[in-house]
């Protein structure tokens, strides 16, 4: 009769049935499976863990199981109440089999210690401690062990079967996993170890192939505290030199150098996780297992946002500070990790709400900028016609005076140029050209040539009008141009000097323009100062007129969503002489229709 020995795990909720299935065998070996042990080679193998597949008829391996196989059925093998179905694995330490409970009625997962280590006393009492200890944790996040004991001097361990796929099988191909997946199952991860730790065990071999991703979901399962250390003051079990345990990749430096671990060795050994799940590569990597520990205890791998610059801000720092070299400055629980990348995934949920949010200017925006539009036009159009009425106006004035002069200049020398007297003329321009208001002025004779001019340069050469743009007559006698001279626009005018109605000479005139358009600009830069001011006072008036006119509509949408969380009592019960007193009501009235309907009773 099979004796057994052991606490036997509470029986997992009914949810947990849809968790348990056959698990195909594992491969022999991963790019993560070398491990230093102790000269026992106690190599762990758990539920989950890497084994060395050992597919095949149970009677091939029926001498390294206790128990009996039943007549008839080589196919099944009783081992105490567990009838073994196939085996899972081998390891160093014990072997997996899949096996069925009928006490609970369902497949589990058992590990039985090797026959020739179970002869070892100390390896017995160390294998059923560390599966205790597994059993004492329950948790959603960490693989259930339902039954520890021996069996025929044998000590085994029965766990749940997982659905699902160890992470490192899912980083295969060396891509980064989604954001948010990694974000998921890193909470996941923290939590698991969080109450782990708080328990007292610290599982001392976090890696991808321990951690399984249950079937068409984002759910973790932690597995193989097969090397777990209990901390525990009846407990006697140090880390001696030599006596390293784990995974050499996932290792954290006081776990590499053989010193006491605590939880912050697992929070590093997570940290590594994330930053493989991130960027789709270990942070450290050697050609040895020298090189590897020295680099994980002296060299920082390469940042994230330099291998995955798409990453959410703080995330790289949240990984870097489990990855610290020294244990007080990681994380300190895994609680603390798990609200750190919380906040990160709160942070990242909240931008895709609003990225998919339907984005609606408010209508005190749309009115206000509609109501600025309309007057910037209207004041716009307006600006542009009363300014180019002006500038006309004034141009047309400044050419009545230029011409009136230059018939006053005719007049005034036209005795003189009768008489030829063109030193007395000389004299009289040049007593015209000390106000500074003229370009220039010059006195033509009968037969085209100048004979007095403000420019001496002009003085008997021929008269050669100005190439510029004729602007007209003004009475019947003096032309008008718009020419330029020297890079400056200039108005000119011709007047014929007459004496008794007959022409005995020409003036010709050169005002200049820049007066003129000085005042036109003036004027443009005040008329514009006054569209600007004019519709920033119509735009902001709108926009505090439309902000008072959102509040009833804002109080209406509060009323309306308490109706559509059942609260039939909601009144908005306030009175206005206007449209939205009109709409109050109406509220109200819906309100009290449903409550009636649906027979709810205002609260007293």
């Amino acid at each position: 009769m099979a004796q057994q020995d052991g606490p036997t795990a509470p029986t997992p909720p009914p949810g947990a049935n849809a968790l348990a299935a056959t698990r195909p065998p594992q491969p022999a070996a991963d790019d993560d499976a070398t491990r230093i042990a102790p000269a026992a080679a106690l190599e762990p193998t758990g539920a989950g863990a890497t084994l060395t597949p050992a597919p095949g008829p149970l009677h091939d391996v029926g001498a390294t199981l206790p128990g009996r196989a039943p007549a008839g059925d080589p196919e099944v093998r009783q081992v105490g109440r567990y009838e073994i179905l196939e085996r899972l694995g081998r390891g160093g330490m014990a072997t997996v089999f899949r096996a069925h409970d009928p006490g609970i009625g369902r497949d589990v997962a058992v590990k039985f210690l090797h026959a020739s280590l179970s002869e070892n006393a100390e390896v017995r009492a160390r294998f059923l401690r560390e599966a205790r200890a597994a059993g004492r944790l329950s948790h959603p996040n960490i693989v259930i062990v339902y039954d520890v004991g021996e069996i025929e001097g044998r000590p085994y361990m029965a766990m749940e079967l997982l659905a699902g796929q160890p992470l490192n099988e899912l980083m295969d191909k060396g891509e980064p996993l989604p954001v948010r997946e990694a974000l998921v199952m890193g909470i996941q991860l923290a939590l698991a170890l969080d109450y782990a730790h708080a328990h007292g065990i610290v599982h001392r071999d976090i890696k991808p192939s321990n951690i399984v991703r249950l079937g068409g979901t984002q759910t973790i399962k932690v597995t193989d505290f097969g090397i777990a250390h209990m901390d525990s003051a009846l407990d006697e079990q140090r880390t001696r030199v030599g006596d390293i345990l784990g995974t050499p990749q996932y290792m954290s430096p006081e776990q590499t150098q053989g010193e006491k671990l605590d939880g912050r060795s697992d929070l590093f050994s997570a940290g590594i996780v994330l930053y493989q799940m991130l960027a789709g590569q270990r942070p450290f990597t050697g050609d040895s297992l020298v090189s590897l520990a020295l680099q994980i205890a002296k060299d920082d791998p390469v940042p994230l946002e330099r291998l995955r610059p798409d990453l959410p801000p703080g995330l790289s720092r949240v990984v870097q500070r489990c990855l610290a070299k020294a244990p007080e400055a990681r994380y300190q629980s895994g609680r603390e990790l798990a609200e750190a990348l919380g906040r990160v995934l709160s942070a990242l949920d909240e931008a895709e709400r609003r990225r998919e949010q339907p984005r609606i200017v408010p209508l005190r925006v749309r009115w206000a900028a509609l109501m600025a539009l309309v007057v910037a036009v209207v004041m716009g159009l307006t600006a542009a016609v009363v300014t180019q009425r002006q500038v006309a106006a004034m141009r047309s004035q400044a050419i009545d005076v230029g011409a009136a002069l230059a018939r006053f200049i005719a007049v005034q020398n036209a005795a003189p140029a009768l008489a030829e007297e063109w030193a007395t003329v000389d004299v009289a321009l040049q007593e015209v050209m000390k106000t500074r208001d003229f370009h220039g002025v010059s006195v033509v004779d009968r037969s085209g040539v100048v004979r007095a001019s403000s420019q001496p340069a002009l003085v008997d050469k021929p008269y050669v009008p100005p190439a510029g743009e004729a602007l007209g007559r003004r009475g019947e006698a003096v032309l008008v141009t718009r020419h330029e001279a020297g890079g400056e626009a200039l108005l000119g005018f011709e007047a014929p000097i007459t004496f008794q109605g007959k022409p005995v000479g020409r003036v010709a005139l050169a005002l200049p323009e820049a007066p003129l358009l000085g005042v036109a600009r003036l004027s443009l830069l005040w008329m514009a100062l006054l569209v600007v001011v004019t519709v920033a006072a119509a735009g902001g008036a709108m926009y505090l007129l439309a902000e008072r006119l959102a509040r009833p509509i804002q109080r209406v949408t509060a009323a309306l969503d308490d109706i559509a969380a059942g609260h039939f009592e909601q009144r908005i019960g306030e009175e206005r002489k206007d449209e939205f007193g009109l709409l109050y009501a109406a509220f109200d009235r819906m309100a009290q229709a449903l409550q009636a309907r649906l027979g709810r009773e205002t609260p007293p």
